[in-house]
């Protein structure tokens, strides 16, 4: 089992609570004292860079060490993490609709990761960050592969350039909605850019690790802005581009990247709400439903709390039953567990 980092720890609890506060909010009615919360939902952007360093991370690692990927083992491995909790709520929402809505037909292209080229959704709305994710799992193992065969500057131009096109099919209205992987990959790129510099560029790196406090403190700071912007009535300036939240939780994830001696503060919150966050964001729009349904009189703050401990106790119940049981059964196969592992388990010939 892999080392956790802590502080990656950390944002990921940062990025599940801001986006479930954001969503808290626009089921509360968005009240205008709270409207300017809803910039949390960029929590979610937060988790594509975090996917990006991660499976960035875990691929430069296995180019550098074996000189070429296992495309096919990354994808099960990243399938068996993913898929079994997606399903299991997904097929548990479709019966419950099917049981209480008479024109209710199964939506195929939820099984398949498709439903975000076909905005707007009509029920599991999260489901299109989850798209992105799968869509951009499927294609950059092959994409890490095939420039494996450039020149470390050459990798790093071309990168860039998958970085910026978002940005350009957005600005030239190549896209039915905001929701779509081709311009929201943005942040999935930033982290693997990041990972590409940890490994091609070791000098490099370390200066950015040198600075990354800096990156740190400006970052909230502008984050910060950005949710003042959203108080300031009437202000000249616009929501920051998924670009430079791009950057933003860039220079985060390089503070992030350096492990922390000891255990800090509130370190088994952070864990617990880390390790569920998956979960979590999978099943707070149910939560959120009842909550609206019940507890719609009551204070934010009451309703919010409420929200989140029917959050927890649902996820409890499938990380438990279905993401971790699953996630260690990766390493019980050969098809399945790491090349590492797998490696381990090979006996020297004695030929």
């Amino acid at each position: 089992m892999e080392r956790r980092v802590y502080r990656l720890d950390l944002l990921r609890a940062l990025a599940i609570m801001t986006v479930f506060t954001a969503h808290s909010v626009l089921s509360y009615g968005a009240p205008e004292s709270l409207a300017w919360l809803q910039f949390g939902g960029t929590g979610v952007d937060l988790f594509f860079v975090l996917s990006g360093w991660l499976i960035g991370s875990q691929l430069f690692k296995e180019l550098k060490r074996y000189k070429d990927v296992d495309i096919k083992r990354f994808w099960i491995r990243r399938w068996m993490r993913t898929l079994p909790a997606y399903y299991a709520v997904l097929i548990f929402t479709i019966a419950q609709l099917s049981l209480t809505k008479d024109d209710f037909s199964i939506p195929w292209n939820y099984f398949v990761f498709l439903q975000n080229y076909d905005y707007p959704l009509t029920f599991f709305t999260v489901s299109w960050s989850l798209c992105v994710e799968e869509q951009f799992y499927l294609a950059i193992a092959p994409i890490l592969l095939f420039l494996s065969r450039f020149s470390a500057n050459q990798r790093t131009i071309i990168l860039l350039t998958l970085l910026i096109l978002p940005s350009v099919f957005r600005d030239l209205d190549q896209h039915a909605s905001l929701y779509e992987t081709h311009v929201r990959w943005d942040c999935c790129i930033m982290g693997i850019l990041l990972a590409n510099l940890k490994y091609s560029f070791v000098d490099f790196w370390q200066k950015l690790l040198a600075n990354s406090g800096v990156f740190l403190v400006v970052g909230m700071v502008l984050y910060c802005l950005f949710y003042v912007n959203r108080i300031v009535l009437d202000s000249p300036f616009s929501d920051p581009s998924k670009l430079i939240l791009a950057f933003v939780f860039g220079g985060w994830v390089v503070w992030a990247s350096i492990e922390s001696g000891g255990r800090l503060y509130g370190h088994n919150i952070i864990m617990y709400i880390s390790t569920r966050s998956y979960a979590i964001y999978l099943l707070h729009p149910d939560a959120l439903a009842v909550c609206k349904r019940l507890f719609s009189e009551q204070h934010f703050l009451v309703y919010f709390s409420i929200a989140l401990a029917i959050s927890c106790l649902a996820s409890e119940v499938l990380y438990r039953l279905v993401e971790q049981p699953i996630m260690n059964a990766r390493s019980k196969f050969s098809w399945s567990c790491s090349r590492s592992e797998l490696n381990g388990r090979e006996v020297p010939s004695r030929a």
